[in-house]
């Protein structure tokens, strides 16, 4: 059993483990590599960049941050490098380590009166 002096803090470096502070994933998608350990994802999502802590945000969390509220009015795609596109649901975490992870686009749902 480890105690509690032993644990780590997740920012603590292990066998020389850089952490950066940010890593922009847009630019980073084209090595087609897992994005470094960092603090904050620095994601696009329309024309807009925000900033998540989160390595796993949910739909609705991304477009929280990108300001996009309530989240049930827009429907968000996550689109990977090299042009594939995923519907990403509100209540879906999106792995913002994965290797190829490039930018969101949300468009608004459409509502018809009557």
């Amino acid at each position: 059993m480890i105690s509690e002096n032993q644990k780590q803090d997740h920012d603590t470096p292990q066998d020389g483990e850089v952490i950066v502070e940010v890593v922009d994933l847009e630019t980073h998608a084209a090595s087609g590599k897992k994005p470094p350990k960092t603090k904050r994802y620095r994601i696009r999502v329309n024309a807009d960049h925000v900033q998540i802590a989160k390595p796993d945000p949910t739909g609705a969390e991304i477009l929280t941050a990108a300001g996009l509220t309530p989240p049930e009015r827009w429907t968000l795609r996550l689109k990977i490098h090299g042009g594939t596109y995923e519907i990403v649901r509100l209540d879906h975490q999106v792995d913002l380590t994965r290797p190829g992870v490039e930018k969101f686009k949300a468009l608004p749902n459409d509502q018809s009166e009557g």
